[in-house]
């Protein structure tokens, strides 16, 4: 890793034949000077003497052919603030020479050499000749091994570049090209590395649990980091704001010349090692942030800042710093019944109105501790369905209406959670169902949603189950009424007439239909006559062998004022319509029966015991002509 001018340059210049400065492969250990041709000699002291070209690697110049060379020009090129004084290039030349290194006594500038000091002339990129030395060729000498040396003498140096070159020209003045080897003056390690990120912001979003700091945006950069390499960097985390337990820095990268170590109690990552400024810049821009905290608004900061340093062991750290922002994401409400997603009740035809949640709604924020609104739906709802909240004693409003065929309640209002909680346990539920009521249990879908006035809580739902009354038979006569409704007074009516000793007469006509919405059996029926007036002389009666085939039992009472038979046993309703059309009407009283109305009035009930309407049969009794 030490730059040593042994394995610099091979030079070679021959009379006639273009000169050759052949550059011998050396590693700098440092990527960046590959693009530097040639590359640099570097000389960093205020008193140096710098081997240019020496054995076995010296400037050999030859004659070929017919043609003498006459001389060699060596020059150096400096700075127009350079002492005139304190730099020079000597030489020495000697057949002998061959191997091993050149001392310092044998370099001279007398052996028959022509020095010119021309002063100042503009060569060029603001340099000028300093000094110019001219080797004629000895007499009837034709091959010669030069060495040379810089020297500066001074204790300042004034610019950064000098430039030495070396001309052979013929006895008819014509040059070779000339053999150049640059000096690059670094001067004592007084240079600090410089740090620079381009992107010195980072954003790790709420749920992200880790972000690249510098995302490949940071540079290292130190004017003399040849010949005094990048020894050290740290990377911390500034503040307050460092707490070690859910955060830090993190290094997803190794290096062979860097030996990174982490310090659980600081926080800090220490790298150490002597390398390069690229070495130093790929570790450094593979650092990360990492941040487990699982609710990023509920810090109490909302950024950190994580510092860059790097040092050449010497001089003021380079520095620079990232600011990562901490971008909380607002989290929605989160809405559970008893700890889950839904919830059943049970609401009982013509009852009282029912707690929808009760005391079974729990809503958690984890970055709110208000909520801005909540939004009930009941799906497809009747129009008799109703629901209806207690907001008393809170600033929420209440607004209702419809969309499509939804029924929407909305609260709305900023209030804590714990308010909107009790609200929404006081949702009551209600309906009036028509009569008769459908024959099971039916269902409404109601969905619950609160928000925070940005995001919307997942979605509850509670299953009203409405369970209907036990509707009674109904006993129609007339086959056009509704069969979903209940009878009216003249479906259910019904009028006959009998002519003395014109009996029996069938009382029920084939048009009679007996049914039940919420039941297939019947389990009895009343059968009366009323309105007697011939006494135990009118009979009302049914197939009672009919009956008893179908496991109905038969009762009957007679009075002087009434007639009336009890049918009892389960059976279809359409069992007991055929019972019901064997019903007859007789009077036997032979000497002129009362004439006028009599009455008779069927009840069904099911198999619970409700009973029907009752069906109303009138019967016209007259009397014959008698001749």
């Amino acid at each position: 890793n030490t730059c040593s001018i042994d394995h610099l340059w091979k030079c070679t210049a021959v009379v006639g034949e273009q000169s050759v400065c052949q550059h011998v492969a050396v590693d700098l250990n440092a990527a960046d000077k590959t693009t530097l041709n040639p590359l640099f000699t570097l000389f960093h002291s205020a008193d140096v003497t710098l081997f240019l070209v020496k054995d076995p690697k010296q400037l050999d110049v030859a004659e070929f052919g017919d043609e003498d060379w006459q001389y060699i020009e060596i020059q150096l090129a400096v700075p127009p603030s350079s002492s005139i004084f304190s730099e020079e290039v000597a030489y020495s030349r000697n057949q002998a020479i061959s191997k091993g290194r050149i001392s310092t006594s044998d370099y001279t500038a007398l052996d028959n050499a022509i020095r010119e000091e021309d002063g100042i002339v503009d060569i060029g990129s603001g340099l000028k000749h300093k000094q110019i030395v001219r080797l004629s060729r000895p007499a009837n000498l034709t091959h010669v091994l030069l060495s040379l040396i810089y020297r500066h003498t001074g204790t300042t140096v004034g610019g950064e570049y000098r430039y030495v070159t070396v001309t052979i020209v013929d006895i008819h003045g014509d040059k070779t090209p000339k053999v150049t080897v640059p000096l690059r003056y670094v001067g004592a390690n007084d240079q600090s590395p410089v740090v620079n990120i381009t992107n010195n912001v980072a954003d790790l979003v709420e749920g992200q649990v880790e972000v690249c700091v510098t995302c490949g945006s940071l540079t290292v950069t130190d004017f003399d980091h040849d010949v005094f390499p990048i020894r050290s960097a740290s990377v911390r985390l500034l503040g307050d704001n460092k707490s070690f337990l859910y955060q830090r820095v993190k290094l997803n990268a190794t290096s062979s010349l860097i030996n990174v170590t982490y310090n659980v109690a600081t926080g800090e990552i220490s790298l150490v090692g002597d390398a390069s400024e690229m070495e130093y810049q790929a570790m450094l821009n593979a650092v990360i942030y990492v941040n487990t905290f699982e609710d990023i608004g509920g810090l109490p900061f909302d950024h950190v800042v994580v510092v860059f340093s790097v040092s050449d062991g010497q001089n003021t750290p380079g520095t620079a710093d990232v600011i990562v922002r901490l971008i909380n994401v607002n989290d929605r409400p989160v809405l559970l019944l008893n700890g889950r997603l839904s919830e059943n009740v049970s609401f009982h035809e013509g009852g009282n109105p029912v707690a929808l949640l009760s005391n079974s709604v729990r809503i958690t924020d984890s970055d709110n501790k208000y909520l801005a609104g909540a939004t009930i739906t009941l799906v497809q709802n009747q129009t008799t369905d109703f629901i209806s909240a207690n907001t008393s004693g809170t600033t929420i409003t209440v607004a209702t209406f419809r969309q499509g065929v939804d029924f929407r309640l909305e609260l709305r209002g900023k209030a804590l959670i714990e308010v909107y909680e009790k609200v929404i346990s006081s949702f009551t539920f209600s309906t009036a169902l028509p009569r008769p009521s459908l024959p099971t249990v039916v269902y409404r879908l109601v969905t619950l949603t609160v928000s925070d006035g940005t995001n919307t809580s997942n979605v509850v739902e509670v299953h009203v189950g409405i369970i209907p009354l036990n509707d009674g038979p109904i006993v129609q006569f007339n086959p056009h009424a509704d069969p979903d409704k209940f009878a009216s007074l003249s479906d259910r009516s019904h009028a006959i007439a009998m002519t003395e000793e014109n009996g029996p007469v069938v009382v029920v006509p084939d048009t009679t239909t007996a049914r039940d919405v919420d039941s297939r059996n019947a389990g009895g029926a009343t059968l009366q006559l009323h309105d007697v007036k011939d006494g135990l002389k009118e009979i009302l009666s049914v197939n009672k062998s009919l009956a008893q085939t179908f496991g109905i039992e038969v009762n009957v009472s007679v009075s002087w004022t009434s007639v009336n038979i009890t049918l009892r046993g389960i059976a279809l309703f359409q069992v007991y319509r055929q019972v019901l059309l064997t019903l007859q009407y007789d009077n036997k009283e032979i000497i002129e029966p009362q004439e006028g109305f009599r009455t008779v009035f069927i009840t069904l009930v099911d198999e619970q015991g409700a009973p029907s309407l009752p069906a109303i049969i009138t019967v016209t009794v007259t009397r014959r002509n008698d001749p």
